[in-house]
């Protein structure tokens, strides 16, 4: 079976997320399933972009911001505001926009697990432990669509973890969300910018930006991760397989990388 787990150069803007989802939603006229069901999940993709292209809203807002400030700091150097103090650009509500952005992502994440739901009568939303039990004992632990389940389901635990933090900060183990906007570091040859950070209570904080662009990229690839393990349970017995495009052969304006191809071409 042809499996999907790795990221790929798809790309983080809203056009790509829509055409990402476009072609998951061509692969279902490929399910020997019911129009009803495969409009149902069409439903399901829509709502999976709807939440994906939210996340690229506010990335993109992030990007410009954190733009502007190396713009500003570029122009203007650390001014000094009085009594020795170091003047840095800022990101507008950076809290928000991350707790925000968190809640999209497990949103769309929720509807990759509910994926299933159309075809089987089971879906599983953000709850991915409950996922795997079920491909486990509907298909086996060894089955494909098992183990990619399985592995997914760290990032899923990440994600929704972190929202948790937000939504539940004085009772979630992994303590609260943490943002730090535009901060400095002395570098070789002086201060040098550093780019909004965020993380969990206790743990070192990565940048903001590049994490956002990591959550588009890898949700997208999970929810074409399902429906390529569907398509392999319920295409029937038609003489069909998914085949990788190879990145050099890929339309620049269109980032596809999935086709349908006959078995043994």
């Amino acid at each position: 079976m042809f499996r999907l787990q790795k990221v790929s150069n798809y790309g983080t803007s809203t056009p790509a997320v829509a055409r990402t989802v476009l072609q998951s939603h061509k692969l279902l006229q490929f399910f020997d399933r019911p129009d009803s069901e495969k409009e149902a999940a069409v439903s399901v993709l829509f709502e999976l972009q709807r939440h994906l292209v939210k996340c690229v809203e506010i990335r993109d807002q992030l990007a410009a911001e954190i733009t502007t400030g190396h713009l500003e700091a570029e122009s203007k150097g650390f001014k000094q505001a009085g009594g020795g103090a170091i003047s840095l650009p800022g990101v507008g509500d950076l809290q928000s926009k991350s707790e925000t952005f968190l809640q999209s992502a497990k949103l769309a994440i929720a509807e990759a697990g509910s994926l299933t739901k159309p075809f089987y009568g089971k879906g599983f939303s953000h709850k991915y432990h409950k996922f795997l039990a079920w491909t486990e004992t509907k298909f086996g632990a060894s089955d494909d669509f098992a183990t990619l389940v399985k592995s997914w389901e760290p990032y899923v635990k990440r994600i929704v973890g972190m929202r948790n933090a937000v939504d539940h900060p004085a009772d979630w183990p992994g303590g609260r969300l943490m943002t730090t906007n535009f901060d400095i570091t002395l570098g070789t040859v002086g201060y040098e910018l550093v780019d909004p950070s965020w993380g969990l209570t206790g743990e070192p904080l990565t940048p903001i930006l590049a994490d956002f662009d990591a959550v588009i990229e890898k949700t997208i690839v999970l929810g074409e991760n399902v429906i390529v393990c569907l398509f392999y349970k319920l295409k029937g017995n038609s003489p069909i397989e998914i085949l990788e495009i190879p990145l050099d052969e890929r339309d620049q304006d269109n980032p596809r990388r999935l086709t349908i191809g006959i078995l043994g071409t």
